[in-house]
């Protein structure tokens, strides 16, 4: 732990965490306003739009700002890089535009249930915001411009909490064209703001050669990586899929809101990689150490048991304010924040694989979890509904944990993981009893904290060495 936080100023950690937790207080707010004022189908629909354009900005950037964040201190024309990572994409979208509106079928009929070329417009300008929102977001992170990143995660939820406000204040229709009007006008005015902020960068771009070697170089990094993207996009969204088609969008609406209420776990997620890839492949280019990696492992393993534990002692809070008609949130959404905590430990359990360039092995981790999570999605959604959606997705998270940490123990260095192991299954284990019983198991608030107690039993070692370093790192500044 000591060799983690001496590594950076708690200045700059604290500028990077301020947007990511903005963002989350901001959801916190717009959700439940969403789900008062707007029909739960218009909830899943909602749901749908996000899915898709997460699955666009997947494909379509080609994972390019990856190799972007991997070459950025290995070559000194950033500019250069910058430009490299955003023209193959950029290319590719413009042709499936051009070529998806001018075809006779209704995509909107098809994601959303709605015949309309307004919606289908504000999906591709959603869409082309959002592809350049991922690069330039990427250019300010790197420059570690922690404060300006926090500008760009709050924008979004800010203008989309605003104008969303503005429905009810100015009696606007409260229905689905007007939910995605308000969303694709936030990523737009956001894409302005990242515009500004980046503007130096994006700029000087224009003038700058194309170095096909490197561009090529770059392209053999990022392609592994936009079919196993694609492949965990489908790990961690495919569930709305198959309840949108087997079980409507009533309970669409109801998982996809326990889900974005557990996205809070996506603000560390956010905050934690923010910090933690640059600092990575500093390590590794200025010659990483082992014990750097494992400390922060099993930090990160008491950090999952302890939100775990939390989610499942007082997940019977959440429902209280939210109408009648969401209580199955109170049991899905410890399934719901399993997804994000198993993928978070997997960015340091898997560390060989970016390390090593060996790409394809995160491909292969979420293919395989990817076919695991559709073969449950088709036999557990028809019988169980949303719950049998959660626990499929657990599982398939699971699985995408434990390929990612044996693919780098492999092709890298192997790290102790029996105990880590222990525990992860023990917590897939109490999650799956709570939503089978829907939470109305007895015994349930003692599983919790058993699991907890003995997390700090098998890891006490490292639980007193960072308690005592950071009682004394906050004693020196006293």
């Amino acid at each position: 732990m000591r060799l983690w936080i001496s590594s950076l100023k708690a200045k700059i950690i604290l500028q990077f965490a301020l947007g990511p937790i903005g963002g989350a207080l901001l959801g916190f707010i717009t959700l439940p306003f969403v789900a008062w004022f707007f029909m739960v189908e218009d909830v899943g629909r909602l749901t749908m739009l996000q899915v898709v354009l997460g699955l666009a900005v997947s494909l379509f950037s080609l994972s390019m700002h990856q190799a972007y964040v991997r070459e950025y201190h290995e070559k000194t024309d950033k500019e250069a890089l910058l430009k490299l990572s955003i023209l193959p994409g950029l290319a590719l979208i413009t042709i499936v535009a051009l070529i998806a509106l001018l075809q006779p079928y209704s995509i909107s009929k098809l994601l959303f249930g709605i015949n309309s070329n307004s919606l289908t417009v504000l999906l591709f300008v959603g869409l082309l915001a959002s592809f350049f929102i991922n690069f330039l977001a990427h250019v300010i992170r790197m420059q570690e411009r922690g404060l300006a990143f926090s500008i760009t995660q709050i924008a979004p939820k800010l203008f989309l909490l605003i104008l969303i406000s503005l429905i009810m204040l100015f009696g606007l229709k409260a229905e689905f064209y007007t939910l995605m009007l308000m969303n694709t006008l936030a990523i737009s005015f956001s894409l302005i703001i990242f515009a500004w902020l980046t503007r130096k960068s994006w700029i000087a771009a224009f003038t700058k050669r194309i170095d096909t070697v490197l561009l090529k170089g770059m392209l053999t990094f990022s392609l592994p990586l936009v079919a196993g993207g694609i492949a965990y996009w489908g790990v961690s969204t495919m569930d709305r899929f198959f309840l949108r088609s087997l079980s409507g969008f009533e309970e669409l609406g109801i998982y996809s809101l326990a889900a974005a209420l557990a996205g809070v776990i996506s603000v560390v997620t956010s905050i934690f990689s923010s910090i933690w890839h640059p600092l990575l492949y500093r390590w590794v280019k200025e010659g990483s150490e082992k014990s750097k990696i494992e400390c922060v492992i099993e930090n990160m393993v008491l950090f999952v048991v302890l939100i775990w534990s939390l989610f499942g002692l007082l997940s019977f809070i959440i429902p209280i304010f939210l109408p009648q008609e969401y209580s199955a949130i109170e049991y899905l959404i410890v399934a719901c924040v399993a997804m994000p905590l198993f993928y978070l430990l997997s960015e340091v359990t898997g560390v060989g694989i970016g390390i090593t360039r060996r790409t394809n092995f995160s491909m292969l981790a979420s293919f395989i979890a990817f076919a695991v999570n559709a073969i449950l999605n088709y036999l557990l959604i028809p019988y169980y509904g949303a719950s049998g959606a959660a626990l499929a997705s657990i599982f398939a998270f699971f699985v995408f944990f434990t390929v990612k940490t044996e693919s780098s123990a492999h092709i890298w260095k192997a790290i102790p993981r029996v105990k880590i192991y222990v525990l992860m299954i023990g917590y897939v284990a109490a999650t799956c009893i709570m939503v089978i019983t829907k939470a109305n198991e007895p015994a349930l608030m003692w599983i919790w904290v058993f699991l907890l107690i003995l997390s700090c039993v098998l890891f006490s070692k490292r639980l007193a060495e960072t308690y005592f370093y950071l009682k004394n790192y906050l004693m020196e500044r006293v």
